[in-house]
Order: C-alpha cells, then structure tokens, then sequence
C-alpha cells in the first residue's frame, strides 16, 4: 500500500484474524470489538484505539451488531506520511508503532470521531482522496501530541511485574485487596495499574485476582482434607455458598465435584502400591 487513507469498517459481529504490510490505527466507534496481539489485549469502545505495528498479527471479534472503527491505514513511504513525521519530529515506526498498544484517546480527540464518522459517509468522488488525507493528518497529529505529552510513551515502556504481582495476591487471599492497593504495591497509579493489567493479562484487576482466589482454592482441593467452609475463607469468600458459586462459574464444576475427581486418580494410585 502506497497511500495512507481513512475509512470505516463495520465489524459487526464478524471475527477472524488480520495481518497487515502496513501499520494501522484502529479506533473504537460505536458498540465494542476485542482485539488481541501476543502479549496485549483489549476492548475497543468509543474513545480507545488499537496502534497496530506493520506485520503485527492481531485477533479482532465484533462483540455487537453495530460494532464500527475508524480505520486510519499506514504507509510509511507515503510521501505525505513523511511529511508528518518530520513536521512532528518522530517517526512513527520507532515511536507510534514500535510495539501493538492499546491507549485512550484524550478529551481533545473524542469530538472528532463522529465528525471523521461523518465525513467519510458523505464524502463523494473526487473529494473522497481529500476527506481521507484531511483526516490522516487530522488523527495521526493528535497521536503525535499524546507521544509527546509521554501518555503513549509511558503506557508502552511500563510493564508489570507478574511475579511481584502474584506474590502480593497470594499473600492477601484470605482478605482479597482492592484495585487501589494492587497499584500501590506495584507503585502505580490506579488508572495506570488498570490499563497495564488489561494490556498485558487481557483481564481487568479484580478478574485477575479472583482467577488466583480460585487456583488456590483447586490446589487446596486436591491437597487438603480442609472443610468446604474452612476452604472458602481461606481464599476470601463470606461463605461456602457464594465461594462454590464462583467455582463453578470458573471450572464449570462444584467444589466438591472437583475433589472428587481430582482425588480419585490418587486414591486408584495409593491402592494398586498397596
């Protein structure tokens, strides 16, 4: 691809996988799409966008009948893209698209969605060209001035560290923490510690811990005699009741369906040594 453009697509409902020559942004509209790289995921509503690498194969799945984005297509031997850049003094392939990133878009940004929406529907030939270029610079200047104001930068160098991470979970499974004592053990801010734990576990915080509560919970399945109640307290839930709700939402199987299953090859084992 030569030319850089603007478009719509209508995702829908569709699903499928996408692999690109060139680089792309990919900004949430109406309804909701998820999009997934190796090691980073997301969902694109109206306001977050996807900045998607040249050659970077990404997962998308429309999650509603009008799930729309706005396309912004990428071609760094665009002329005009070259211009761009050295008017911003960056270039894009080290900067903007040096790593798939998932970002929100600023309050300056979100009004010009629906514009560039509604350009792009009314635009005719031989004006069309003209719409899409207007809109490349338009988007394209605004992504340079969140890089510059380090918003982009920092989400991309800032990872978190997993194993410190669980490390902390394992220790408060009896008291569960919230989101604002997760980031603060990992010196974040919440809204940072929110956006990494999305990017880089494609879950939301508390979906991560409650996946830790309940692998413990397995574990103490499988090598405890510990009583259900007991067991459920120890992982952090009121009462067994509402702990073997949550189990079975996870494992599709209750808490006591699950031991049973996970011991009897053991008890099958200890019998035939005997």
């Amino acid at each position: 691809m030569k030319n850089s453009q603007a478009r719509r697509n209508l995702i829908a409902r569709q699903s499928g996988e996408h692999n690109h020559d060139h680089a792309q942004v990919l900004i949430g509209w109406r309804g909701r799409m998820d999009c997934r790289f190796d090691d980073t995921a997301g969902c694109l509503v109206s306001g977050r966008a996807a900045l998607v690498p040249a050659g970077a194969g990404h997962l998308y799945a429309g999650l509603s009948d009008d799930s729309e984005l706005l396309v912004i297509d990428v071609s760094f031997v665009d002329p005009y893209i070259r211009s761009l850049e050295s008017a911003c003094a960056l270039q894009f392939s080290d900067t903007l698209f040096q790593r798939p990133e998932i970002i929100t878009l600023d309050a300056v940004t979100l009004p010009l969605l629906d514009f560039a929406a509604t350009q792009l529907q009314q635009a005719q030939q031989p004006g069309k060209a003209l719409i899409s270029c207007q809109l490349v610079s338009l988007f394209m200047t605004q992504l340079c001035q969140l890089y510059s104001s380090d918003s982009i930068r920092l989400a991309a160098r800032a990872r978190l560290d997993i194993t410190e991470l669980n490390r902390f979970i394992d220790r408060r499974l009896a008291e569960p923490p919230s989101n604002a004592q997760l980031a603060s053990a990992m010196n974040l801010s919440e809204s940072h510690f929110y956006a990494l734990c999305q990017r880089q576990l494609g879950v939301t915080p508390q979906h991560y811990l409650m996946h830790r509560r309940l692998q413990q919970a397995q574990y103490l399945l499988l090598n405890s005699r510990m009583p259900l109640a007991a067991l459920a307290q120890e992982v952090g839930f009121a009462d067994a009741s509402s702990f073997s709700r949550a189990f079975k939402n996870h494992f599709s199987e209750t808490p006591g369906a699950a031991r049973r299953s996970m011991q009897a090859p053991r008890q099958a084992h200890r019998a035939r040594t005997q």
